[in-house]
């Protein structure tokens, strides 16, 4: 039995050893984040994070503790109803999140005198970090918990009454801060919320490529032997010249995309190239499903 679980165990880590991994340096950005660049300056936050803070500076308990045993509490609420991979990573992230900030209270860190430069700074990497769990697939616990739940145990849709409950604590913590630290905080919590959008596109931005060639076969068979892709081929006509031509759709990295624009142009310099952005693709030779 034990050597079982052991096996069942292993197998499971080297499937989700990326996760873990971007988990594990996404929550230690964040937590020095909230340290260095969000304790020192007093700014406000919201979610569970906000609650931490609040009881930081009323009561100078470390957000730590206030972390930790929020989302052991929230998960001891919903743990019936979430999947046992979502509450293993949401301990996993709090955990971890709980020894890093105490590591990193241990140390002094250099004020910035431009409280505006800070919470940029503080937003970026509070961005950053956050991205990166988000990106493994995991969740920093909190109000993601309450919203997870509630959908599942009552059938209900909890997202906008969290707006309100973050909005609650932004502005409770007027109690502990002065407006220029809250309205600090709000510009932190936009900036973070724009870093996070940025590094989630940036592991899936991809480049959809759509041409039209009298090349098309030689086109064709570069994207198949020197770029290792595949593509698709659509029937189209001209609305002008009414003539029928073959187009080929593609999805490639950017630097295949390159490679494809050039090659194309060189053997045919009249073709009609058009190239979008994607920010994500799902399917055979990018993302898993399961990966969504």
């Amino acid at each position: 039995m034990f050597t079982l679980l052991l096996s069942e165990t292993k197998q499971w880590i080297r499937r989700e050893w990326g996760t873990l991994l971007y988990m594990t340096i996404g929550t230690i950005i964040m937590s020095f984040a909230i340290i260095a660049l969000t304790v020192p300056y007093k700014f406000a936050s919201t979610g569970l994070t906000g609650i931490a803070l609040i009881s930081h500076y009323a009561w100078g308990i470390s957000p730590a503790w206030i972390l930790a045993f929020g989302n052991i509490i929230l998960l001891l609420w919903g743990w019936r109803v979430l999947s046992p991979r979502f509450v293993f990573l949401t301990l996993y992230v709090s955990s971890l999140m709980t020894i890093s900030i105490m590591f990193f209270e241990l140390f002094t860190y250099p004020v910035l005198h431009n409280i505006f430069l800070a919470a940029i700074l503080g937003g970026v990497l509070g961005g950053l970090g956050m991205g990166l769990v988000f990106r493994g697939g995991g969740s920093t616990g909190g109000t993601d918990v309450i919203v997870m739940a509630a959908r599942k145990k009552y059938g209900i849709d909890v997202g906008m009454y969290s707006f309100y409950i973050n909005i609650a604590i932004l502005l409770t913590s007027w109690f502990v801060v002065d407006l220029e630290q809250l309205l600090m905080g709000g510009v932190l919590l936009y900036i973070e919320s724009l870093t996070i959008d940025n590094v989630l596109k940036s592991f899936d931005r991809r480049k959809q490529l759509m041409i039209i060639t009298n090349h098309t076969d030689d086109v064709k068979q570069f994207i198949i032997d020197d770029l290792d892709r595949s593509a698709t081929i659509i029937d189209a006509k001209g609305a002008y010249s009414g003539e029928y031509k073959n187009m080929l759709m593609v999805v490639l990295t950017r630097r295949q995309a390159m490679e494809l624009k050039r090659y194309t142009v060189s053997i045919d310099p009249t073709a009609f190239i058009i190239l979008s952005d994607v920010s994500e693709v799902v399917g055979c030779g990018f993302k898993h499903w399961k990966n969504i």
